[in-house]
């Protein structure tokens, strides 16, 4: 060892991540030597420098470039102010929902079954009566469970999902940039309640094709975006974790747009019929992506809250 040098090298291949080089100066041998860097570290198992005085030929010309462009690319970690606790959190919260709406469904399908729909045949109200009365009220039923479950379904969530009321948008645009192409707050409870109709008609049709059966896969994947969709309005609406939000409305879109491919695969009407509420959730998210860029870019997770000091 010469000059002071420490080297511990290995057989492997050579992989080196500098974050900051001194001078370089070819040496009389096939090596160059690297002169005043501090801050000289290694990585991938090759070699440890450790500066002790001011030259040492350590690298062959081919291991110096491949040195300069590992030192190009630096892996970061996650960032150490992540929130875990209220990540997971929004997972469990999604979980519980679905979980939850899979045993009212597995309890409507154990009662629409033993319930007397034949019965109705016998009613005659007002001229409305004979052996289509029970089609036509468990339809009409069957319907409202589903438009229910498309505004309210909520209800299941352990999280608070108070939705944004007129007032509340507008003040929202006031206090945040919104693009110029963004829809008047008029429009969105307009836009909602139109995909909330086509959303219980597209699964009306499916519940029909399926046998009248609730607990079916494309139903529980429909619903399974809803529960998605009620986390994403948690984490937005109430929450404010604008970062958060466009990050997870990655699910969002990817969830409806299965959804509707499963309703597609059953009856290609009901996918058509849902197809209006996947367009409109991409459009959303590019909307919501645009808000974000706007208003500078908040982070992307849930950031721990650092208590103030006494």
């Amino acid at each position: 060892m010469r000059c002071g040098w420490t080297v511990a090298a290995t057989a492997a291949p050579v992989g080196v991540v500098a974050r900051r080089f001194g001078a370089v100066q070819r040496t009389s041998g096939s090596g160059y030597a690297v002169r005043g860097g501090s801050d000289v570290g290694t990585v991938a198992g090759v070699a440890t420098v450790r500066r002790m005085k001011a030259w040492k030929p350590i690298l062959s010309p081919l291991a110096f470039s491949r040195l300069r462009r590992a030192s190009a690319v630096r892996p970061r970690g996650l960032p150490d102010d992540v929130d875990w606790g209220q990540a997971w959190g929004y997972i469990y919260a999604t979980l519980v929902q679905f979980g939850l709406i899979s045993c009212a469904l597995k309890a409507l399908d154990f009662v629409f079954c033993r319930l007397h729909w034949d019965a109705l045949a016998k009613i005659n109200l007002l001229g409305l009566g004979g052996a289509a009365l029970p089609g036509r009220v468990k339809s009409t039923t069957v319907f409202l469970f589903f438009l229910f479950m498309a505004f309210r379904s909520r209800v299941f969530s352990p999280l608070d999902n108070s939705r944004p009321t007129l007032s509340s948008e507008t003040k929202e645009i006031q206090e945040r940039k919104r693009p110029s192409w963004c829809p008047p707050p008029i429009a969105f409870p307009i836009i909602w309640t139109t995909i909330g109709i086509l959303r219980a008609a597209s699964s009306l049709i499916v519940w029909n094709a399926l046998g009248g059966k609730f607990l079916v896969g494309p139903i529980m994947i429909f619903l399974g975006h809803l529960c998605v969709g009620d986390t994403w309005n948690s984490i937005n609406n109430v929450d404010k974790l604008y970062g958060v939000a466009t990050l997870t409305m990655v699910f969002v879109v990817a969830t409806v747009c299965l959804a509707d491919y499963a309703y597609f695969t059953v009856s290609r009407k009901a996918g058509l019929v849902l197809a209006p509420s996947a367009v409109w959730i991409v459009t959303a998210s590019f909307l919501v992506f645009s808000i974000w860029k706007l208003n500078d870019r908040p982070p992307l997770y849930p950031v721990k809250k650092t208590s103030s000091p006494p």
